[in-house]
């Protein structure tokens, strides 16, 4: 037990503020401290438990407008009754003794420390980090429902518990939507972090400030997910706050190694949200969170193409830049072997075609049709890439069976072709066999080759040129091109 007066006021690390009458604890030690307040871990004797005391740092002890705000966080926090916002346990605000609160213990570390962790720098990493991300849209949309503003949203400000707890602490800055200023009234000037700061924010607008200010914080906590910083990073913090001013984003793609690919959906998601005018940003946070979990779930709408009856929707040999998955209507895939047209199967909502050539940079292996009126979704290359760097194992997997498929395609065809080259040489035996002239040998037939070639290069449609090749390595088989003639000697 102890009270005013028993420690150091110069120790960061001891407590040293006044004990609430009739509170009984003990101090276990520093948790954390900001740029307002500081956390010290300590016992409850009368609960039997360890709790966390929050206070505001010695300096601020005197300064009227720091109480009232330390105070109004203590009050705020506490009416959001929310699986993702840390609950308060008791609040002491005799601003003459004792200002404080206790709240539940967080044990972990921060977003930011997550962040910053290097065996999260992979794409399973960036996925932990946008489940985070969810669960602070979570809590973010309840307090708007409260009509509360966070308005200091940053990785720094969110806890990542031991088990898998999300909580988003802080709310020291946050706003009373029936509180705010009306614009004659707003003299506060600029509150918040600069480098995550709102245009409206970094004005000092603090009139203008709404669930939209949030949400531009929040696509500035997945702009640090994508590139490794804030969205506004200078040399000081007044020029920090210069550039949040005026709202100018650098577009990720530039701030990444060369030859990184972001995920295009999430850039788009990022930089609708830190949009400079707050009617071109998400208008709720549960938009965000939609969105967000879209992603992550591998559901992000993807873009619809309609196709009439007899339409080709692909075709053989062409070049694949793309895949389709059927959502309405029916399809049919054919190829062409031996110069026929062959029914491969029918294809109905819900299935896919067109993946192998993209994932393999191959050309399309068959004709696809509408045979009714069919809507797909296009799944571009960049897209399903995406998709399959999830894990990597998986990709290694699709990209196994992909190739594996294709050898298989490829047996198959060459089989199909040298068939189709076995029915060229008989065509001609049967030619020299039933129309055949007797050679002046006695022992040879012939023929006319040049009309004979053509007749089973339309029937076969090989090349000409490969089937004299072919014809020409059989053994008994002649071709005298000068004298028009395919002979077959008798041996």
């Amino acid at each position: 037990m102890f009270g005013l007066g028993k420690k150091k006021a110069d120790d960061p690390n001891q407590l040293t503020q006044p004990i609430p009458q009739g509170w009984k604890i003990a101090d276990l030690g520093l948790l954390g401290s900001g740029g307002m307040s500081r956390v010290y871990r300590v016992r409850d004797d009368e609960l039997e438990r360890e709790v966390a005391l929050k206070v505001l740092r010695p300096e601020l002890l005197k300064d009227d407008d720091a109480l009232d705000r330390f105070i109004d966080e203590g009050k705020i926090t506490a009416q959001l009754d929310h699986p993702n916002v840390p609950p308060i346990y008791a609040l002491a605000s005799d601003k003459k003794r004792s200002t404080c609160f206790t709240m539940k213990v967080l044990e972990g570390r921060s977003m930011q420390e997550m962040l910053l962790d290097p065996s999260n720098a992979t794409v399973e990493g960036m996925f932990k980090a946008l489940e985070v991300l969810v669960r602070v849209c979570d809590a973010v949309a309840f307090a708007h429902s409260r009509g509360i503003f966070h308005c200091d949203l940053k990785p720094q400000n969110v806890m990542v518990a031991e088990h898998g707890q999300i909580y988003v602490v802080d709310w020291g800055l946050a706003r009373r939507k029936k509180d705010l200023p009306t614009q004659a009234e707003d003299n506060e000037g600029a509150i918040g972090t600069p480098a995550y700061m709102a245009p409206e924010q970094a004005r000092g607008q603090n009139y203008a400030i709404d669930e939209r200010t949030d949400i531009f914080l929040i696509g500035g906590m997945l702009y640090r997910i994508l590139v490794g910083r804030p969205p506004f990073v200078a040399k000081t913090a007044e020029e920090t706050l210069n550039l949040a001013e005026k709202g100018d984003i650098t577009p990720p793609e530039q701030l990444v190694p060369k030859g990184t690919q972001l995920p295009r959906r999430l850039v788009t998601i990022a930089m609708r949200a830190l949009a400079h005018k707050p009617e071109d940003r998400y208008q709720t946070v549960g938009e965000v969170r939609a969105e967000l979990e879209d992603f992550i779930r591998g559901t992000a709408r993807l873009p619809e193409r309609k196709f009439m009856p007899g339409e080709v929707i692909v075709r053989e040999g062409e070049v694949g830049d793309c895949a389709y998955i059927i959502l309405d209507g029916h399809c049919q895939a054919s190829r062409e072997v031996a110069g026929k047209k062959q029914m491969l199967r029918l294809m109905g909502p819900g299935e896919m075609f067109g993946e192998a050539a993209i994932l393999n940079n191959t050309t399309r292996l068959a004709t696809v049709t509408a045979l009714m009126e069919t809507t797909v979704a296009v799944v571009d290359r960049q897209y399903l890439e995406e998709e399959m760097q999830r894990t990597s194992l998986m990709a290694l997997a699709v990209r196994t069976v992909a190739t594996c498929f294709l050898d298989l395609n490829g047996q198959t065809a060459a089989l199909l072709q040298e068939q189709t080259y076995v029915r060229a040489v008989d065509m001609c035996l049967r030619e020299l066999t039933l129309r055949g002239k007797p050679g002046n040998d006695g022992f040879s037939r012939w023929v006319p080759w040049a009309a004979l070639l053509a007749r089973i290069a339309e029937k076969t449609k090989l090349e000409p040129a490969a089937i004299a090749e072919r014809v020409a390595r059989q053994t008994g088989f002649q071709i005298d091109t000068h004298a028009d003639r395919l002979t077959l000697k008798d041996d």
